[in-house]
């Protein structure tokens, strides 16, 4: 699993709701075996951190239009989350009138995602850091997720991390200060919203998938290396602290130094 992700570091950094319409794949296919597996594994040690639902049979109707919008060949037979979520390489969740229905995030970034079930989409970005932005625009961001006239969209969030795992989850982070590069890597989230038919007021997918590769892999390119850099520079304290970036941007910043 260390094919090099998609380099979509923005400068400045900002954690406003910034997503693109998108129409292409949904999802990543066929999906490979070992990343299934590593999902699985997941699941097998911590499942009652990772998945969720509410249990209500409109929840899993939803979850079977979900899966057939995905274009599963098997969604006539998937009606848990955690099915439809061992189905693809990304994780999931579901929103039925703005609040967390369903999730199954085998690969979360610093979060317990079954913690959230029954949460509003506000609520959920609250912990976000400098994320005022986010949280005010959360009810028009979930009216437009599931809005079938808006259609999909699509945006990316990356960070570095000591850890290899595609896992974030609090007992998978590494919290080793860097002493090289090859102590370093990068992961990128790429994030795909789907509207979802209801019956019963709006719903939405949100679909996540997870990549890491060793920072090496951008690192040795100048210019990718002098915008990681430049990006971090634009990070508040907070974001720093709430991305454990602080003692990485030090290090990075001292290699940058080294190198001129």
């Amino acid at each position: 699993m260390s094919s090099v992700p998609a380099f979509v570091v923005e400068v400045p950094y900002t954690t406003s709701p910034k997503m693109s319409r998108y129409d292409g794949p949904l999802i990543h296919w066929p999906p490979q075996p070992d990343y299934l597996q590593a999902k699985q594994a997941e699941l097998t040690e911590l499942a009652a951190d990772l998945c969720a639902d509410d249990g209500r049979t409109q929840t899993k109707m939803l979850i079977q239009e979900a899966s057939r919008v995905l274009g599963l060949p098997q969604h006539a037979s998937i009606q848990q989350i955690r099915d439809l979520a061992l189905s693809i390489e990304e994780d999931v969740a579901l929103l039925h009138n703005d609040t967390l229905v369903a999730i199954c995030f085998c690969f979360p970034s610093s979060w317990l995602p079954a913690k959230r079930l029954g949460m509003a989409l506000a609520r959920i970005h609250e912990p976000v850091a400098d994320g005022k932005k986010l949280v005010n625009a959360s009810t028009k961001i979930a009216q437009i997720m599931s809005d079938p006239q808006q259609g999909s969209f699509r945006r990316y969030v990356w960070t570095i991390t000591t850890s290899p795992h595609l896992s974030q989850h609090p007992l998978r982070k590494n919290s080793i200060a860097p002493q090289k590069i090859s102590d370093l890597y990068y992961r990128l989230e790429t994030q795909t919203t789907v509207p979802i038919s209801s019956p019963s007021g709006r719903a939405s997918l949100f679909l996540v998938r997870v990549e890491v590769c060793p920072l090496a892999l951008v690192w040795d390119n100048p210019r990718q290396r002098q915008q990681i850099c430049a990006s971090m520079n634009s990070m508040s304290s907070a974001v720093l602290a709430y991305k454990n970036l602080e003692h990485i941007k030090s290090f990075l910043q001292s290699s940058i130094n080294q190198k001129e």
